[in-house]
């Protein structure tokens, strides 16, 4: 098989965004057999508008006559390319016959039977999931479904869904895009704004945000060079930055003022205050000194920065320019706000155990509500990012699980609603 062939039937599936995360899975694990074209285009027509697979595993199914009871399953063993493959979706599970390229879509159909971990059938290739479906029109399918281990992903895939785990959702109007960043200044890290000074990277990451704040709005961290001592470079400033336990001498005050002395702001901060030495230097060569509280918080060390900290500093064309730019940090802290409170109150306008009952089929609900319980986990969590495009893609994504939830259990979202079928009637109602 070519390259360029093998490399468009895996990009079928692996391009749409029902299935890319799924399949990723599957040509991961060990010996995945091949899928192909024509059969992944049809695995794609047959996904129903707004749901994604959770699912594709290698599978065989069971010719025995007593089709209810999957004990003839479990003994089903794989050798080669398995002739059958099992697609799990949100609302349907499909069987995929390789050899005749058909799609077998099975809805409205209960599952039973339980993992045929078995004393003959625990290792790699025959280790499964042994199982039958009895479908709206009265048949009886059993097939076992092979795993690369007994606990692995795709056990959970099939036991309970994967809403912890997915990494790729497909779009929907109800989830506004992620913001343009592209058009913004470069994309700055975004952490969380409020830091503690544990160490001398987040000194440094307090005191830039600091500088930010007093208008020195393209403030950039120097990085490992240590150009000079200045640790925090802007247009029209420089800051040195020190943590250490004893209180700041003179010397350091004075160095800082020679190493760019045509710069017009000069600033030192400190975790541990100054001497009355160098409070004096500083006043007289004109260093701007601010101490870094335990908390946090950045306080004025002299007269000079009480003055910057209430007056800011003049913007000139280019910090002007630059102000009205909303900088990328700004633009994704918005955005994720927002998330959290599109989130938040489409959860607090919904009854969730009234709308629990509009599953499609028994354990519905359950696989659903990883998704939220998953997305609510990522708003209270403590992350931390690369890139301000890294936090809108993980807030965008933290949108589309929740949204998940409130699309399976057929409940308006981001408006939410405690009762759908029984909404309250005015008169403006009746003339819309």
């Amino acid at each position: 098989m070519g390259a360029a062939r093998r490399e468009t039937i895996t990009g079928i599936l692996h391009g749409d965004a029902r299935t890319a995360w799924a399949y990723r899975q599957y040509i991961a694990q060990r010996e995945p057999g091949v899928i192909g074209h024509d059969l992944g285009r049809k695995i794609l027509a047959a996904v129903e508008p707004g749901d994604h697979v959770e699912l594709f595993a290698d599978a065989a199914v069971s010719k025995h006559d007593n089709l209810h009871h999957h004990h003839h399953a479990i003994q089903l063993t794989r050798t080669g390319t398995s002739e059958f493959i099992v697609v799990r979706t949100m609302r349907s599970l499909m069987l995929c016959d390789r050899k005749l390229g058909s799609v077998e879509v099975l809805t409205d159909c209960t599952v039973g039977g339980a993992s045929a971990f078995t004393s003959r059938a625990t290792a790699w290739p025959n280790v499964g999931w042994a199982t039958y479906v009895e479908t709206s029109d009265g048949r009886t399918i059993a097939f076992k479904i092979f795993l690369d281990k007994a606990r692995g992903i795709e056990h959970e895939a099939i036991d309970k869904g994967v809403g912890r785990r997915i990494m790729r959702l497909p779009e929907t109007p109800d989830v506004p895009p992620i913001p343009d960043l592209d058009s913004l200044p470069e994309a700055t890290p975004a952490d969380r704004t409020a830091f503690l000074p544990t160490d001398w990277r987040s000194t440094e990451d307090i005191t830039r945000a600091h500088m930010r704040s007093l208008g020195f709005v393209d403030a950039e961290l120097t990085g490992g060079s240590r150009d000079g001592g200045i640790d925090v470079v802007a247009q029209d400033g420089v800051a040195q930055v020190k943590m250490q336990a004893l209180p700041i001498g003179a010397p350091p005050v004075q160095q800082l003022r020679g190493t760019r002395p045509h710069i017009r702001y000069h600033l030192f901060y400190s975790t541990s205050g100054y001497t009355a030495a160098a409070l004096r230097a500083a006043n007289e060569i004109g260093v701007i000194l601010f101490k870094i509280e335990r908390d946090g918080d950045v306080s004025a060390a002299n007269n000079q920065a009480a003055a910057l900290a209430r007056d800011g500093v003049p913007a000139g064309e280019a910090q002007e320019a630059a102000m009205r730019t909303s900088s990328a940090l700004q633009v994704v802290e918005e955005y994720a706000g927002g998330v959290r409170q599109r989130i938040l109150d489409a959860v607090a306008a919904t009854d969730l155990e009234k709308a629990g009952k509009r599953e499609r089929y028994k354990g519905h609900h359950r696989r659903a509500l990883r998704y939220l319980d998953q997305a609510l986990t990522n708003l209270d969590s403590d992350q931390s990012f690369n890139s301000a495009r890294s936090a809108a893609v993980f807030y965008r994504h933290t949108e589309l699980l929740a949204h998940v939830w409130f699309q399976e259990m057929g409940v308006p979202y981001p408006g939410g609603a405690k009762d759908a079928a029984a909404a309250t009637e005015s008169l403006d109602s009746c003339y819309d």
